[in-house]
């Protein structure tokens, strides 16, 4: 029987970039878990009073039949107590993060940069913007590899460029947690979801927390930023692959 003889694998070329890779620190099992232990005990108390105090929505038919409830001559509930400090130091939600660094970024990266500028920033971000908005001190988001997720991307990037002015020990921190850690993080704030957590500067309860992070992980760095505002030809990168 005749064998057939093997095609050789097909080199494949593409063109990438010249410029250096983000890079950003990747955590050990201990400090990730150190770390996690010590953001759930900051969010518990918020995610208490969530559970004690706000009712989670039921729908539209459910916001009919309370609304008739309301009409009825029941007496009124007594107003929830106040939901603990932190909850106006920290950001939820990939959107709300992103935009609190799209504008730190416009206000702090240096004028060639290419966040610089009010013509970078969305209408939303500009809107928002009626004073300096708060550096913050560390930014979490549930992906160890930003990269390869769309939405958190440019979040490194962002990072870098939102404390380029910092010094390193005041530097904003990125915690790439593992996608695992989500759900322990919603639950520790009674939330179905965590795209992303921003913990501000100054955040009450938040000091064994950050001062643990800025003594372990290090800051992230876009090398490529200086590299495509200097004034280089950097010459053409191709990289290959067997089909």
């Amino acid at each position: 029987m005749a064998t057939t003889a093997r095609k050789g694998s097909k080199p494949i070329f593409r063109t990438a970039r010249p410029y250096t890779e983000t890079e950003w620190p990747a955590l050990t099992s201990v400090q990730r878990r150190n770390i996690m232990d010590l953001l759930c005990s900051l969010l518990q108390p918020l995610g208490d009073h969530r559970r004690a105090h706000i009712r989670p929505s039921k729908g539209t038919k459910r916001k009919r039949e309370a609304r008739k409830d309301a009409q009825s001559e029941q007496p009124a509930n007594p107003p929830p107590p106040h939901p603990p400090e932190i909850q106006t130091h920290i950001l939820i939600g990939l959107n709300s993060v992103i935009r609190h660094l799209e504008s730190l970024a416009a206000q702090n990266a240096p004028p060639t940069a290419p966040s610089h500028g009010e013509e970078t920033l969305s209408p939303r971000v500009k809107a928002s913007d009626a004073g300096a908005p708060r550096p913050l001190a560390l930014v979490l988001i549930p992906h160890n590899h930003p990269p390869a997720s769309l939405p958190h991307a440019n979040i490194p990037t962002l990072v870098h460029l939102s404390t380029m002015d910092s010094p390193p020990e005041k530097a904003t921190r990125l915690l790439a947690v593992p996608p695992g850690c989500e759900p322990v993080i919603a639950e520790a704030l009674h939330i179905p979801h965590v795209g992303a957590l921003g913990i501000l500067e100054g955040a009450p309860g938040a000091d064994a927390l950050v001062a643990y992070v800025r003594e372990n992980v290090d800051v992230t760095r876009c090398r490529w930023i200086d590299e495509a505002m200097g004034p280089e030809w950097k010459g053409i990168k191709v990289d290959t692959q067997q089909a």
